[in-house]
């Protein structure tokens, strides 16, 4: 009997044993593990963007804009959108027409004519996408905010803007963004938003 206990015990130790060492084994085979993160392809110092857009807010009349802008990367994550010049197309909609059918002059309201701004972007997120798992593609997201001057149909006001955006590498030197921006035309007593969404492509070297 107690040379049965013995031997289980034996039994067990060597599992005990053999189990810790197999598992040590397996843990220096296999190494730390380790994250690779790969540098950017895509880098530039000076870009020069054109955007075609839209400022949808307005019920009566609608805005097609047509925007130019110069952008200084300081880095991989930070950027200047040294200066943006957006020009406002105003496009009548369907309801002032029928306002105006019926004898009802809609209450006038201030339309963007143009702006102006400059902005600090932040671009926190860089990655890389398989299209048909027959290329890859390249891209980026990015948050700006900032601030400048605009023009709308009787006053000029100070403006505050602040949005975001992604951005799709066509090559080393150009690429295309689409961008969301809240843009908010102050006066003293009043603010008045505006919803800017447009695309746009871009030419970046240095």
């Amino acid at each position: 009997m107690i040379t049965m206990r013995v031997a289980v015990v034996a039994t067990l130790v060597v599992a005990i044993v053999t189990g810790r060492q197999l598992a040590a084994e397996e843990a220096v085979a296999s190494g730390p593990k380790t994250l690779a993160v790969q540098n950017r392809q895509h880098a530039m110092t000076h870009e020069f963007s054109a955007w075609v857009g839209t400022l949808p807010l307005d019920a009566f009349e609608k805005g097609l804009t047509f925007s130019g802008a110069y952008t200084l990367h300081f880095t991989d994550l930070i950027a200047w959108e040294i200066g943006q010049f957006t020009y406002s197309h105003g496009i009548e909609t369907a309801l002032k027409d029928e306002l105006e059918n019926v004898s009802v002059e809609p209450t006038q309201f201030e339309v963007v004519r143009y702006y102006a701004t400059s902005s600090i972007l932040f671009k926190p997120v860089y990655g890389k996408m398989s299209l048909l798992n027959r290329a890859l593609i390249y891209g980026e997201v990015f948050f700006l905010i900032g601030g400048g001057y605009g023009q709308l149909t009787i006053e000029r006001r100070a403006v505050v803007n602040a949005g975001a955006g992604g951005r799709i590498y066509a090559g080393k030197y150009v690429s295309f963004r689409v961008e969301l921006r809240d843009i908010m035309f102050v006066l003293s007593d009043d603010i008045q938003n505006e919803l800017w969404i447009a695309g746009g492509v871009c030419l970046g070297f240095g």
